[in-house]
C-alpha cells in the first residue's frame, strides 16, 4: 500500500523540481520576521508596566543594626566579637530592638531614619538632645534568588540597592549555554517585563530593577539552540546558535559553503515551524550574498539548498535520510518519490 506524500516532502519536492524566480518579498519576509519571539512557556501573569522604583529599605526580622550613640558608647549596642568584629543588634523574632535604658524598640518595616527617631525620642528621658545614628550592619532578613545558567547561582540578601546587574556579576555572569534574550525575573508570582537582552546586549538600563525579597532571577538553558544546514552543501548537517543569533549566510558558510557542481542556486529553501507544516522561503544565492548576513534565523529552521539535474529529488532523498526524524517520515518520502 503506497503511503500518502508527506506535507515537508511536498514542499522539498518543489524546491527541487522547479526553478522559481528571484523573488524580493521572500527577502524582505524573511528580514522582517526578524529574531524568534521569546517563548517562556511560564504559568504566571505577566506585569505590562515596568515596576515602579523602590524606596527606601525596610528593616525585618534577623536584620543586624549599627547603632551609636554620640558621647555615650555604653548605649551603642555595637558590641564586637572575640576578633573585634561589630556584632550590632540583631532585630528580634517580634520585630523589636532592646538598646540599653529603653524598652523595646518597634523595627521591622520600619527605615533606619524612623528607627533613629524612635531611640532618639526614647533616650530624650534621660538623655539631653541624644545624637543617634542607625544603620544596617547586616541584611539577613530579604533574600532573592539568581538561578539557571550563571556562573554560580546564589542566594543573595536584598539591601535596597542591589540591582538585577549587580546579582548577575555576583554570581559571575551568564554562562555560554545561558539563553540571555529568554531569561526573565519572577516577582510575586508575576513575570515582569524585563529583558536581558535589552540590557546587557543593548544598553537599555531603564529597567535595571533593584530587587525585593522573593524576586527569582533565572537564566535558562540554549543548548536547544541550533538550525540544520542541508542538501547541496559540502558539510550539511548541525550548526549551532549563540545568543547572537545566526543569520542565513554564516549558517551556509559554517557548512562550508555551496557544492558548485551539484547545488540549484536558485533555490535555498528554509523551512520554518513544525516538521508536519513548515512555512517555505525560497531565496537565490544571489539574495543570500546581498542579503544573507540580515536574515536571521529561527531556531529549528531548516535550510535546504536544492540539487539540480533530472536525478534532483534522488539526490535530496539520499541527502535528507540521515537527518528525518522516525522512520514514518522516511517512508512518506520514499512514496512521494515512488509517486513521481
Amino acid at each position: 500500500m503506497r503511503l500518502p506524500p508527506h506535507p515537508l516532502c511536498l514542499l522539498l519536492l518543489a524546491a527541487c523540481t522547479s526553478t522559481p524566480e528571484t523573488n524580493p518579498e521572500t527577502v524582505e519576509a524573511l528580514v522582517k520576521a526578524g529574531p524568534a519571539p521569546i517563548e517562556r512557556n511560564l504559568k504566571v501573569e505577566t506585569e505590562t508596566e515596568p515596576p515602579a522604583p523602590t524606596g527606601p529599605y525596610r528593616i525585618g526580622v534577623n536584620d543586624v543594626l549599627h547603632i551609636v550613640v554620640v558621647g555615650h558608647p555604653e548605649l551603642s549596642g555595637v558590641g564586637a566579637d572575640a576578633q573585634g568584629v561589630p556584632v550590632g543588634t540583631r532585630v528580634q523574632s517580634d520585630g523589636r530592638i532592646y538598646p540599653a535604658m529603653v524598652e523595646g524598640i518597634e523595627a521591622a518595616g520600619k527605615t533606619t531614619a524612623e528607627v533613629r527617631d524612635a531611640l532618639q525620642k526614647a533616650l530624650g528621658t534621660y538623655l539631653k538632645e541624644p545624637q543617634v545614628s542607625v544603620e544596617v550592619l547586616k541584611f539577613e532578613s530579604q533574600k532573592f534568588y539568581v538561578l539557571g545558567h550563571v556562573q554560580q547561582p546564589l542566594v543573595l540578601p536584598v539591601d535596597g540597592s542591589t540591582t538585577l546587574l549587580d546579582g548577575l556579576a555576583r554570581a559571575g555572569g551568564v554562562k555560554e549555554t545561558g539563553d540571555i534574550e529568554g531569561a526573565y525575573v519572577i516577582r510575586s508570582g508575576k513575570l515582569l517585563p524585563v529583558s536581558l537582552g535589552d540590557i546587557l546586549l543593548r544598553g537599555d538600563t531603564s529597567r535595571n530593577v533593584r530587587m525585593q525579597h522573593g524576586d527569582m532571577v533565572y537564566v535558562p538553558d540554549k543548548t536547544d539552540w541550533k538550525v540544520y544546514v542541508l542538501g547541496e552543501v559540502k558539510e550539511p548537517g548541525i550548526v549551532p546558535m549563540d545568543w547572537r543569533g545566526l543569520n542565513l549566510a554564516d549558517a551556509i558558510a559554517a557548512a562550508e559553503g555551496l557544492d558548485l557542481t551539484n547545488a540549484r542556486k536558485s533555490e535555498i529553501t528554509i523551512f520554518r515551524g513544525g516538521w508536519q507544516r513548515p512555512t517555505a522561503y525560497t531565496v537565490s544565492i544571489t539574495d543570500v550574498y546581498q542579503y544573507g548576513a540580515s536574515i536571521p534565523l529561527h531556531p529549528g529552521d531548516r535550510v535546504v539548498v536544492g540539487t539540480r539535474g533530472l536525478a534532483s529529488w534522488a539526490r535530496t532523498i539520499t541527502l535528507l535520510t540521515p537527518w528525518m526524524q522516525s522512520g514514518a517520515t522516511i517512508a512518506a518520502v520514499s512514496a512521494a518519490f515512488a509517486a513521481n
